[in-house]
């Protein structure tokens, strides 16, 4: 049996390893598919298990040039000289106040960005993994996964009935005469 194993957040390391490591011991083949960010350490995997790291950890928004000299460098930048003489009381209240009113909508708005394009991008990738790996189980090792899921399993199901989708890899034994 074809398995793939879903781990956007790779928050369950140890436990997505043992179950990846048990599932090949039963005889099936085993797909990863996992963020892994910038600290790969950790996951103890077994080398039979192909693995496909997801990086969209690593994707931001940016902001535009002017954005970042009209609404961050200058003014406070202004303000921070300007509070250096004895106007600093003042200075430091307006600098705080564009902080929360001007810069930290941006720093929202950005924020979103990221988020919306780092979906997008898990959600593509393990779409391809998808029609490339045909699995017949798909595991849905945590609640990242779960949500990520609501994506693409209804559409994955109603054209596949026969594949099972599970939070854990928990072989039945006899249920479809597989293991």
């Amino acid at each position: 049996m074809n398995l793939l194993f879903l781990a956007p957040a790779a928050g369950r390391k140890r436990a997505v390893a043992v179950e990846t490591r048990r599932a090949l011991d039963d005889g099936h083949t085993v797909v990863l598919i996992a963020e892994a960010g910038v600290n790969r350490e950790g996951w103890d995997l077994d080398p039979r298990v192909d693995v496909e790291w997801l990086d969209a950890n690593t994707l931001n928004a940016t902001e535009a040039r002017s954005t970042a000299l009209l609404a961050r460098r200058l003014p406070l930048g202004l303000l921070r000289r300007v509070g250096r003489g004895p106007l600093r009381r003042p200075a430091d209240k307006a600098a705080r106040q564009w902080k929360r009113t001007v810069t930290g909508l941006l720093d929202q708005r950005r924020r979103r960005e990221t988020e919306a394009m780092r979906e997008a991008h898990r959600l593509d990738r393990v779409r391809a993994r998808l029609a490339a790996a045909e699995p017949d189980w798909v595991v849905l090792c945590e609640s990242a996964a779960i949500e990520l899921a609501t994506e693409f399993v209804p559409d994955l199901l109603a054209a596949r009935p026969d594949l099972r989708a599970t939070y854990a890899y928990e072989p039945r034994e006899g249920a479809d005469g597989d293991r």
